[in-house]
């Protein structure tokens, strides 16, 4: 789906399409899921903070006055309602990943080789590296979901960029660059 075709959908979601809702629905869930379960470690607690937002966005959808933002401004609430979740459950926001790789594997349906580089990124690049390789929002979109200043997503991604590369070349092939 093109940003244009999402544009259209929003729009027409904002003038009480509710199978708009649903097309866009069918769209962001598996990577929104996906974005929920790296944050949580818990595939139950992701999908209804994932169900979460889109109650939300079927009622605040009227109040985006930018539709090329959707994607973003989707992103964003739902890092919000993740964060809201760990408030609310008192637990500290987790700075690595203790998920099992399994567990990993059945929620991302492929092997795991290079997303287990990802996972131990500091906290800032793996942020920028998911939601730019694993969620393919631009680094626009990232700035706005992140609420970091565009140079800073660039040299986050830059960093993490080189640092998987490290990680990797020292894993795959017994040598660091």
């Amino acid at each position: 789906m093109t940003n244009t075709d999402i544009a259209l959908l929003v729009i027409e979601l904002q003038f009480g399409n509710k199978e708009a809702l649903g097309k866009l629905y069918q769209h962001f869930h598996v990577a929104m899921r996906k974005y929920a379960v790296l944050r949580v470690k818990d595939s139950m607690i992701a999908d209804d903070l994932v169900q979460n937002v889109w109650a939300k966005v079927a009622k605040r959808v009227t109040k985006l006055n930018d539709v090329s933002l959707f994607k973003s401004w989707l992103y964003r609430a739902l890092r919000w309602e993740i964060v809201d979740w760990y408030r609310a459950s008192s637990k500290e926001v987790p700075l690595h990943s203790d998920m099992p790789e399994k567990a990993i594997e059945v929620v991302f349906s492929e092997p795991l080789s290079p997303l287990k580089h990802l996972l131990t990124l500091p906290t800032n690049e793996r942020d920028v590296a998911e939601l730019f390789y694993l969620n393919d929002l631009n680094i626009q979109e990232i700035s706005l979901v992140t609420n970091v200043p565009l140079g800073t997503v660039k040299s986050r991604l830059h960093r993490a960029r080189s640092l998987l590369k490290q990680r990797i070349s020292k894993t795959e092939y017994g040598y660091e660059e």
